[in-house]
């Protein structure tokens, strides 16, 4: 019982911070998606393509399907591209709610001992030795990068 408690505290908590995230990025207007965050830093169009795609990742490490958006890597994780292209704010936007609609479905059909399993990114022998190296833990990493970002976010908010 008490395990089942936790895990929904931690999906409250991510969904919480989507939800910031999503009001956040509805809230900017077009011409603040160009915007530094501080002199020499991301773009906010950046973080929101980054966000995406380390969520997407999520869906390959806790086995919840196909990736949908893993070209966006060479853009948003791999490396940054000061000359980068990046796709229309809109269709980043749309991409995230629907990411999330498709996360959100998924973590909640999800059993104690799924959430309790190893992930994707740890190995069998690393996982024997360090359990707490689980898919949770990874919702958990996952909900504190995504709040970083918010606080990120909030600086360019107008």
């Amino acid at each position: 019982m008490s395990e089942k408690l936790i895990i929904t505290q931690c999906l409250a908590a991510w969904e919480q911070r989507v939800a910031q995230a999503t009001k956040l990025f509805d809230s900017l207007s077009e011409w603040a998606m160009d915007e530094e965050i501080a002199p020499g830093r991301n773009k906010v169009v950046y973080v929101i393509g980054h966000l995406l795609a380390v969520h997407d990742r999520m869906v390959e490490a806790l086995e919840l399907g196909e990736r949908s958006h893993a070209d966006l890597d060479h853009l948003f994780i791999d490396a940054q591209q000061p000359d980068a292209v990046y796709p229309e704010t809109a269709w980043l936007k749309e991409s995230w709610d629907k990411l999330h609609q498709f996360l959100n479905e998924k973590f909640n059909q999800m059993t104690v001992e799924e959430w309790l399993s190893r992930h994707t990114y740890v190995t069998v022998e690393e996982f024997a030795t360090q359990p707490e190296r689980n898919k949770l833990n990874l919702l958990i990493s996952r909900t504190n990068h995504l709040s970083s970002h918010n606080g990120q976010l909030l600086l360019v908010k107008r």
